[in-house]
């Protein structure tokens, strides 16, 4: 995994210094906003995970899924799960491709990106939004980043980088959904 580290860090810094990320951490959103960031979490966390699971990337990793706690931490915020903005459709668009395309094992370049940041940020992140934060919590974070870093390879490097890129895509649409919306 160090290798898929320090080749994807510039996008990982790229992607904290996103407007959106920075708000988030900041401690200061707001809970509509924060709803709307984990509905689109909860849709491609859900592509995600079902292609990674069709195609036996899961194995073993049972406590990497997160859709299900962030189902939960939408139903704490007395919220449901709304439609797809249009960068979250693009990107469960590239997790479908890759999965019909029989290049699955690259699906788990997307788990790294996600879930990887889930677990390495999520302690901070829990703390500054609202809720209880169920979606960051691990019930073995360090069995997990162990297994995981084990089925990594060389050859996902490049769509660890389309999955920031996809994934700072959503952050900015989000960023600019919220800074467009009047606040009353």
């Amino acid at each position: 995994m160090s290798i898929l580290r320090d080749y994807t860090n510039d996008k990982h810094r790229e992607a904290e210094a996103r407007p959106f990320v920075q708000y988030m951490l900041g401690g200061g959103i707001i809970e509509q906003d924060y709803i709307l960031f984990l509905q689109q979490m909860y849709n491609l966390y859900g592509t995600i995970e079902y292609f990674a699971e069709m195609s036996g990337l899961l194995n073993g990793l049972e406590d990497i899924r997160r859709a299900e706690y962030i189902r939960q931490d939408l139903i704490e915020l007395n919220s449901t799960v709304a439609p797809a903005l249009p960068s979250t459709r693009r990107y469960q668009e590239r997790i479908t491709e890759l999965y019909h395309s029989n290049r699955r094992p690259q699906i788990l370049a997307h788990v790294y990106v996600r879930h990887m940041g889930d677990m390495y940020g999520g302690k901070i992140i829990a703390k500054r939004v609202p809720g209880s934060g169920r979606a960051y919590g691990f019930t073995d974070r360090p069995g997990v980043i162990k297994a995981l870093d084990a089925r990594l390879s060389y050859d996902i490097l490049d769509e660890a980088l389309l999955g920031f890129d996809l994934s700072m895509a959503i952050f900015d649409e989000l960023w600019e959904l919220m800074k467009n919306e009047s606040r009353s």
